[in-house]
C-alpha cells in the first residue's frame, strides 16, 4: 500500500525505527554474558553475530538511498540467524547434536584446503598430505561421531534438513514466541533478499518499487518515502525478534530487567510499526 505519511514524517519514523534496533542491540550485548545455560550458551555465538549483522545495518540504514538492497541481504542474515538461535534453543537432541558437531565436520572437510597463494605444481602432494591429516583428524571420537551424522565424502551439506518455515513450525509448537514476527520475517525479506544476494534483475531492482503496479514514480518524493518506509520496517521487524531471543533466555537465566525493558521497548515498536504501516489491530504478547 502506498504510504500516505509525508517525507518529513517517515524520516523522524525512521530514527525511532533506528533508535529502537540500536536499543535492543545494546540489550542484546548486555545479555550475552548473563546465559548459564549450556545448551543456550553454546548457541550464544550466534547472538555474537548477530550483533555484529546489526551494527553493521544500522551504518547502511542510515544510508536509505544507496544501500537498500545490501540492507535487505543482512536482514535475511540476521533473521535466519537468530531464528536458528531460538530453534536450537527448544529443538530435539539429534537436531542439537547435528548443530554442534556441523563444525567439526566441515572442519574436517577443510583441513589443508588449496589456498590461492600454494604452488600448482604441488597440488597432487597437497591431496596426499591432506588424505593424511584427515586420517589422523578421523581418529578422534567427537570427528567419527561427526561424520556419522553428516558424511565423509559430501564436503557441503548443511546443518539441519529443515527448511527455514520448518524451523519456525518448532519454534510455533513450543509456543512461548510471538512466533509470528518469525514468520512475517519470513515472509516479507527471505525472498527478495535472496533474490538480491544471487544477483537477478529482480533482486537488483525490488526495492525501488518497479515491479508493485500501485507504485506511482510520477509522484514527488514517491520514491524516497517507499525507501524510508521499507527500512524502518525492517528495523522494526528485526529489533522484535531479538525480544523472541530474550524470551528463550529468560526460561533458564535471569534477565528479568532486561527482559522488561525490552518488552517496554517492543510495545513502543509496535504501535510506530502499525502506525507506519498505517493499520489499527495491534496483537497482544
Amino acid at each position: 500500500m502506498v504510504s500516505t505519511h509525508t517525507l518529513d514524517d517517515l524520516k523522524n519514523y525512521h530514527n525511532e525505527a533506528i533508535s529502537f534496533f540500536g536499543s535492543e542491540l545494546m540489550l542484546l550485548k548486555e545479555v550475552i554474558p548473563k546465559i548459564k545455560n549450556e545448551r543456550i550458551g553454546k548457541a550464544g555465538v550466534l547472538l555474537i553475530s548477530c550483533g555484529q549483522t546489526g551494527a553493521a545495518l544500522l551504518q547502511l540504514a542510515s544510508q536509505t538511498d544507496s544501500f537498500t538492497t545490501q540492507s535487505a541481504m543482512l536482514a535475511h542474515a540476521f533473521m535466519e540467524t537468530i531464528t536458528n538461535f531460538c530453534y536450537v534453543g527448544v529443538c530435539d537432541e539429534h537436531e542439537y547434536r547435528a548443530f554442534i558437531l556441523h563444525p567439526i565436520y566441515k572442519q574436517y572437510h577443510n583441513i589443508d584446503n588449496f589456498r590461492i597463494e600454494d604452488d600448482l605444481n604441488l597440488y597432487i602432494e597437497n591431496i596426499s598430505s591432506r588424505k593424511d591429516k584427515q586420517s589422523k583428524f578421523k581418529e578422534i571420537s567427537i570427528v567419527k561421531e561427526a561424520l556419522e551424522v553428516f558424511s565423509e565424502t559430501k564436503p557441503n551439506l548443511n546443518w539441519t534438513k529443515k527448511t527455514l518455515f520448518q524451523r519456525i513450525e518448532v519454534l510455533e509448537k513450543w509456543g512461548k514466541f510471538m512466533d509470528v514476527f518469525f514468520t512475517i520475517n519470513k515472509i516479507q525479506y527471505y525472498s527478495d533478499a535472496s533474490e538480491a544476494l544471487h544477483g537477478s534483475l529482480y533482486g537488483c531492482t525490488h526495492h525501488v518499487g518497479t515491479f508493485d503496479p500501485e507504485f506511482d514514480f510520477s509522484k514527488k518524493d514517491e520514491l524516497e518515502k517507499k525507501l524510508y518506509k521499507d527500512s524502518s520496517c525492517i528495523l522494526l521487524h528485526l529489533g522484535m525478534l531479538i525480544h523472541e531471543a530474550f524470551t528463550l533466555i529468560s526460561y533458564s537465566d535471569d534477565i528479568k530487567e532486561i527482559w522488561n525493558h525490552s518488552y517496554n521497548n517492543r510495545g513502543q515498536a509496535l504501535n510506530l510499526l502499525f502506525h507506519i504501516l498505517e493499520k489499527k489491530n495491534i496483537p497482544k504478547g
